[in-house]
């Protein structure tokens, strides 16, 4: 009976890895161990959106959405860091463009969703984040609906989005999901 239990235990131990991966955005389940995973996870910048293994910006090539106007996946072999965190480009010429002035071509708000920081929560985009380029300004969102409500009052939503934003900065987005307590 106890060896059924003990591997039982391990089997959901491993589903819970597999599970983790596919959501933090990795590959599969063979890029890192449980405890690879952890300390993955405990080394993320908190003030820029990442998946597991540190890849900003969902792992599109942020310059191309300013220089093709289109989201492009970028190539995990084309590469920066910047703040922490590691961005990819579809060419080497757009990650030599980033390197110029990455803080002007990073996403705002480290790359969590826009709308999402306006109501001070730290919330990172999945999959293909709604986008704009406004300003000279990279915005992502975390779908077309919130990126529809930052538009509705654009310009009064960023200017709340970038006050909450200096508090929030370094906060940890988990901290900022729990409910309050009294």
């Amino acid at each position: 009976m106890m060896d059924w239990a003990n591997r039982s235990l391990n089997a959901l131990a491993a589903i819970a890895v597999v599970v983790a991966a596919i959501v933090y955005g990795s590959a599969g389940p063979a890029q890192a161990a449980p405890d690879d995973l952890s300390a993955a996870l405990a080394d993320r910048p908190s003030h820029v959106a990442t998946n597991w293994i540190g890849v900003a910006a969902v792992g599109y090539d942020v310059v191309a959405f300013f220089t093709k106007g289109e989201a492009l996946k970028g190539d995990k072999d084309i590469t920066a860091t910047h703040d922490g965190a590691i961005y990819r480009f579809v060419s080497t010429d757009n990650r030599d463009l980033f390197l110029k002035d990455p803080a002007a071509l990073a996403p705002q708000f480290g790359g969590y969703g826009a709308m999402g920081v306006r109501m001070g929560k730290k919330l990172r985009p999945e999959r293909s984040p709604a986008w704009q380029v406004a300003d000279e300004k990279l915005f992502l969102f975390i779908d077309e609906d919130t990126k529809a409500m930052w538009n509705e009052t654009a310009e009064r939503n960023e200017k709340i989005a970038h006050a909450i934003w200096d508090t929030i900065r370094n906060v940890p987005p988990k901290m900022l999901l729990a409910p309050a307590t009294n």
